[in-house]
């Protein structure tokens, strides 16, 4: 995490929730006096990030310390050149190697791939089961120009905590 937070939160994700860190953003983005353009930036990569996890993570009680490592968060800070989100969610154990195929596919391409493959994408009309066509990594790639840094942790033998940063130059 950079040195200044911006914006922090852990706890159940909806689309309501996803609108209200999206206003929050907005005035922390005032007070911290982030340029306009980052701040479109960030809006527009906060909400790829987010809707993923409402789209595809799993859905636990995020009430007790217990179950705290299950419980979607989302981290913006930055510093005076970069800026920064990071966000958590658990996944099926058996959704990681997939995940982590497609992230390594559009971290292996650069820029002008990257616009190829999501034209691809578009022109080919797939779409997933939850109505994506997993387009959003890639959105995210491209809005940032850089790569997306992720893990995944172990949190039960049947969940993986999976964690994606993106930063890019303020």
């Amino acid at each position: 995490m950079l040195s200044k937070s911006v914006l922090t939160y852990q706890g159940p994700l909806s689309f309501s929730t996803i609108d209200s860190l999206l206003s929050d953003f907005k005035l922390a983005a005032l007070d911290h006096e982030i340029p306009f353009k980052t701040y479109k930036k960030m809006i527009y990569i906060m909400i790829e990030a987010l809707e993923n996890i409402t789209k595809y993570s799993e859905q636990f009680v995020c009430d007790t310390d217990i179950s705290s490592g299950f419980c979607p968060s989302c981290q913006i800070s930055k510093n005076a050149t970069n800026i920064e989100l990071i966000t958590s969610n658990p996944v099926k154990i058996g959704d990681v190697d997939p995940l982590r195929a497609r992230i390594d596919d559009v971290n292996s391409r650069n820029s002008a791939e990257l616009k190829e493959h999501y034209r691809d994408i578009i022109a080919n009309g797939k779409f997933s089961a939850s109505g994506g066509a997993g387009l959003g990594f890639i959105e995210m790639a491209k809005t940032a120009g850089t790569k997306l840094e992720y893990t995944f942790e172990n949190l039960t033998k049947d969940y993986s905590l999976f964690t994606i940063r993106i930063i890019f130059s303020i």
